[in-house]
């Protein structure tokens, strides 16, 4: 794995913080060490002193992020951000100066060669605190990426734990198919090798269009087992690119059809909008619950909900039908 430094804009915030902070404390100090001023004159020119590498370090390294070190070997990024990380203090310093000689902010006068020398030590220790922002960014992201890693890996998991009592009924079905209904045995197989296909795909997250096809191929089969479960889609447009996680609404409608409308009664598969959120239902007319068991497929959508779209699924009784309720913010 490539690495850069790719700070994101709480990290700027922290190091301008720092910056001016640090600027301004050095340059009070070494105003009453060379006697050149008053601390507060010290404590601003400090200031103008950071915000200014501060500046020039946010334009060189995103310069060098995005133009620069994908034309160079990975074993050279380190030495060419620590260069560009001393050019940053270093021209960061110079501007610094100026602005405070210019406005008469502090009148001292500095020989060429110290002046000089004073640029360049600025500029190594700009180039070594970049180096250790370098590796603090660089060992966050790693973190990240491992945290990640796991996380994917425990999602996968959780995918391909497919029922297998629908494999097997299905199997059942398409065996009996073979003798009575030659086509519609056919069509069931290519129906079912669609649906195997698209759950076993890498995407943990889908369009809510493709999921909508994973549970039509899943009802299809269904309905030739129980030809008088009806289900009806009430799913607005606007929400068919929305992502979420795969299988969560086939989860559902299988719970529905399972535990609620058995073998007879209707399903309804509702999506839509509301204030921000995305929601989308599962209702069926069955004959209800007292008290839910959560058996593993549930838990493991409450679990892909959380982790991938800061969702939650809720389940209730309302009019009589039982409602399984997926809320998820639009832009997650």
């Amino acid at each position: 794995m490539k690495y850069f430094i790719d700070i994101s804009k709480q990290d700027w915030l922290v190091v301008f913080i720092f910056g001016i902070i640090f600027g301004g404390v050095l340059g009070s100090f070494i105003t009453i060490l060379i006697s050149a001023g008053s601390i507060y004159r010290g404590f601003f020119t400090g200031i103008i002193f950071g915000s200014f590498i501060f500046l020039y370090s946010y334009l060189f390294i995103n310069f060098s992020n995005k133009y620069v070190l994908k034309h160079f070997p990975e074993g050279l990024w380190e030495f060419i951000s620590l260069f560009f990380s001393f050019l940053s203090g270093f021209f960061g310093s110079i501007t610094g100066y100026l602005i405070v000689k210019n406005f008469g902010i502090i009148l001292v006068k500095i020989d060429k060669e110290i002046l000089f020398l004073s640029f360049v030590s600025i500029g190594i220790l700009t180039a070594v605190l970049g180096y250790l922002l370098y590796w603090i960014v660089n060992i966050r992201k790693i973190k990240s990426d491992l945290e990640k890693s796991l996380i994917t890996a425990r999602l996968k998991s959780l995918e391909y734990q497919i029922n297998p009592h629908f494999l097997f009924n299905t199997l059942n079905v398409l065996a009996e198919l073979t003798h009575i209904d030659p086509p519609l045995a056919e069509k069931t197989i290519i129906t079912f090798s669609k649906y195997l296909r698209d759950i076993i795909d890498e995407e943990s997250l889908i369009e809510v269009e493709k999921e909508l096809s994973i549970v039509q191929k899943y009802i299809f089969i269904q309905k030739i087992r129980f030809p008088q479960i009806n289900v009806e889609y009430h799913i607005d447009q606007s929400i068919y690119k929305v992502k979420i996680p795969k299988l969560s609404l086939q989860i559902l409608v299988e719970n529905a059809i399972k535990h609620g409308v058995k073998s007879k009664g209707n399903v309804w598969i509702k999506g839509y909008k509301k204030d921000s959120m995305v929601i989308l239902e599962v209702v069926d007319d069955g004959e209800g619950f007292s008290q839910i068991v959560e058996g593993t497929g549930l838990k493991n959508l409450k679990t892909r909900l959380k982790l991938l779209v800061n969702g939650y699924l809720e389940y209730f009784r309302e009019n009589n039908k039982t409602v399984f309720r997926i809320t998820l913010p639009i832009n997650f």
